[in-house]
């Protein structure tokens, strides 16, 4: 009960207010929009539209009341809008555009933004309704990281699907130009990069470096199934497949002056990692480079650098990537088929006939020697017994010393004009003339 007189003051004081604000005169418009008192902020923000910054208020408001102070559009929707400005036609519209929703996106008065936007930058306002677009990437885009919607994309219309400027390929190269270049200039182009860059390349941003849409080789597996199913099924693979920048070690993405988009020469790009000694599972590689720079008798496949003359360059079912079968060790049981990678450019009768006067050199007389030494159904001497199969410094790459087992075997050859002589560490020393037999061969 002690609290009702307060309450009833309460309430008249403000009727009694009520009353004064009723009772004053309505307000005299006189004088500009901007200047009147009521609008005047707009003038004051860094962009004005020019009706506003003209007092042309009229040009989109008509006065229907004057004692009233009503106003309507002069048009409704995008109509009022496009009064002025040129109607946006494309086979691809912005929604806001379709729907006639120009004040989405721009302040029809003013703004402390450039072209009137709604939002302080370009990328906040894209991001009101484009949220997802860069949600959690890694790496961004460039245009994308500095606000730049609008290099690549038409706010209002296009005639190229997601309102890009100009096709996917067109938009991508006005900035990459160097790609553009080096694929125009080059002889050997990625299909990819002279169609569609999106193809590899996430538009906006990506968790990849380069805004690849997945690392290497899994993004290259999504055409190149035929290597997918050589990484799934055969029984070795070349390490570069996987290790480091897996494809793009080898191969260049864009474009090459060299087959199979190869980063350079087949044989210097071999060389780029066996420039040293490595390892394949428990075996050892020599470092080829060196081997090849101090061994000038190199192999024919070498010398017309030619690696994949004997090599698989993803993988295969021999070791060490070999194209066809090849003995791995000192000693091997003779079979053809056991000889098919030397075979495949050497004549298989080389080992297989007891006897010749021109299928080698190596012979005493008329005796061949390769069949002494490799047509043997236990311990053949195999060919990598007496040759390096790379490069030497003598005849017919003839090795200094050879694996054998954890001692480095000595060959000891010497050539002469008809023949020469040996005596390496698994017997005396043995001559041979083509011309004239030398009795101290055994039979």
């Amino acid at each position: 009960m002690t609290n009702l007189p307060m309450s009833i003051a309460a309430v008249a004081a403000s009727a009694w207010l009520g009353s004064i604000v009723l009772a004053q005169p309505p307000p005299d418009y006189k004088g500009d929009c901007t200047d009147a008192g009521c609008h005047d902020a707009y003038g004051r923000k860094a962009v004005v539209h020019d009706p506003v910054s003209t007092d042309s208020c009229d040009a989109c408001h008509e006065e229907k009341d004057p004692a009233g102070h009503k106003f309507e559009f002069a048009e409704e929707g995008a109509g009022l809008c496009e009064a002025c400005h040129d109607e946006h036609s494309g086979k691809v519209r912005h929604s806001p555009v379709a729907d006639g929703e120009c004040t989405a996106c721009h302040d029809p008065h003013a703004s402390d933004a450039k072209n009137l936007l709604v939002a302080a930058t370009e990328v906040q306002l894209c991001g009101e309704c484009h949220e997802d677009v860069t949600e959690d990437l890694a790496y961004l885009h460039g245009p994308v990281a500095a606000g730049a919607c609008t290099v690549c994309h038409d706010p209002h219309a296009s005639e190229h699907a997601t309102l890009l400027l100009h096709s996917d390929k067109d938009v991508c190269v006005r900035c990459h130009t160097e790609i553009q270049t080096r694929i125009t200039e080059k002889v050997v182009k990625h299909d990819p990069a002279t169609e569609e860059c999106l193809a590899c390349h996430s538009p906006h941003g990506a968790d990849n470096r380069m805004n690849l849409r997945e690392k290497s080789p899994d993004l290259c597996l999504d055409c190149h199934d035929g290597i997918a199913d050589v990484m799934d099924e055969a029984a070795v693979t070349h390490d570069a497949l996987t290790a480091g920048r897996a494809c793009v070690s080898c191969h260049t993405p864009h474009a090459s002056d060299v087959e199979h988009l190869l980063s350079s020469g087949p044989m210097d790009l071999c060389l780029t990692c066996h420039n040293k000694a490595l390892t394949a599972g428990k075996r050892k590689l020599v470092d080829i480079k060196k081997l090849l720079a101090e061994n000038p008798v190199r192999h024919g496949p070498i010398q017309q650098k030619s690696c994949t003359g004997c090599h698989n360059v993803h993988g295969g079912e021999h070791f060490r990537l070999l194209i066809e079968e090849y003995p791995s060790g000192f000693y091997s049981p003779y079979e053809e088929k056991r000889y098919a990678l030397c075979f495949a450019c050497h004549e298989p009768d080389m080992v297989q006939d007891a006897e010749t006067n021109k299928l080698t050199d190596f012979r005493n007389g008329k005796q061949n020697l390769h069949y002494v030494h490799v047509h043997r159904s236990v311990k053949g001497r195999t060919c990598r017994s007496c040759h390096n199969t790379h490069a030497s410094r003598r005849p017919k790459h003839i090795t200094e010393t050879v694996p054998f087992g954890e001692w480095n075997l000595p060959v000891n050859f010497e050539k002469t004009d008809t023949g020469g002589s040996c005596r390496p560490g698994c017997h005396r020393l043995y001559r041979y003339d083509r011309q004239s037999a030398v009795a101290n061969l055994p039979d």
